[in-house]
């Protein structure tokens, strides 16, 4: 049996996730060029009721597999149930969101069947012979894009947030619900769910900042982040910095701004000592304006910038610091 149509991984969280619809619009247009066609895979308990939404959203047909141990992510369990997914529907290309969990999933059903994995894609597309996908994502810390291919099936991939557009819902589809049924039972799980801790309302806060102050590694030590926190506190602003930023643990790990972190959307973004890897570029670039300041003049940032102040930053913060202090 052949490897035939799409399927899409629903992350479900407090609904239907964001990325979960754009990565149905983009398997929704590469089905459509294979004339195949497009399946959405839906884990959990009392899920099903998600599956019009998805057809309206251009789903052909919405796999729902539900259970009660399925309430909460593990992997053991999430595993199993894909992996039966896959041996059932054997799908030319599965896509899934690049999120916390999903990313665990990817990794660990592509280590149980041998396949490939290509992580954080920002662009999915047809080769010109239509017969192989060409898997795009950022390298060498976000300086390139590779396109990279896989000689496995399915095709897999997870996708970055906010790289494409979710299609309106058109009421007017129809559909078909499979429900596919996976054994599991507790003791196959290893884990349990006690409860959940819900995130600080300070971290939830930095989507719906007005304005953001970021630092990068031009800070040099953590120290130097009282500036960005003084800049901030003067500007009534949120404050955040870049994935090498949270790796050293200068902020919290699920605080930074990138592909693979935050994705923001202020009337002001000041990025600080960045360079611009496209990481970090593709959670901020919607910023309506976007100040940059750096020491080097050729920093991929001002490509982005809208206004940029190329000078050493230890200089120009404390100067804008006390330029405003004068103004309050």
């Amino acid at each position: 049996m052949e490897h035939k149509n799409i399927l899409t991984v629903v992350e479900i969280n407090d609904g239907i996730t964001k990325t979960s619809y754009q990565i149905l619009a983009k398997a929704r247009e590469i089905a459509d060029e294979l004339q195949q066609e497009v399946y959405s895979l839906i884990i959990g308990h009392e899920v099903e009721e998600y599956s019009k939404d998805l057809i309206s959203h251009g789903a052909d047909k919405v796999v729902v597999v539900e259970n009660e141990f399925l309430k909460e992510y593990r992997t053991l369990s999430y595993v199993k149930v894909l992996n039966e997914v896959l041996d059932e529907f054997r799908p030319f290309a599965v896509m899934m969101p690049a999120s916390q969990n999903l990313r665990d999933l990817g990794g660990r059903i592509a280590a149980k069947r041998r396949i490939g994995l290509i992580a954080e894609c920002v662009q999915i597309l047809l080769n010109d012979e239509k017969n192989d996908i060409k898997w795009i994502r950022p390298t060498f810390d976000g300086q390139l894009y590779s396109d990279i291919r896989t000689n496995t099936f399915p095709q897999m991939g997870t996708v970055a947030e906010d790289v494409f557009k979710a299609l309106k819902a058109n009421p007017e589809r129809t559909g078909e619900v499979i429900n596919f049924n996976v054994d599991i039972e507790m003791e196959n799980m290893l884990t349990e769910i006690l409860g959940n801790v819900k995130r600080s309302s300070n971290n939830l806060s930095l989507e719906e900042a007005k304005i953001i102050v970021a630092g990068g590694l031009g800070l040099k030590e953590p120290k130097n982040w009282n500036l960005i926190n003084e800049l901030a506190e003067l500007l009534g602003a949120a404050t955040t910095g870049t994935k090498p930023i949270s790796d050293q643990l200068w902020i919290p790990a699920d605080r930074y701004v990138g592909m693979s972190g935050r994705k923001v959307h202020p009337k002001l973004y000041i990025a600080i000592g960045i360079s611009g890897s496209v990481q970090h570029v593709q959670g901020m670039k919607d910023s309506d304006i976007i100040i940059a300041i750096n020491n080097d003049p050729d920093a991929a940032i001002f490509n982005v910038a809208h206004y940029g102040i190329v000078g050493d930053l230890f200089e120009v913060v404390p100067m804008l610091i006390e330029k405003l202090k004068s103004l309050v």
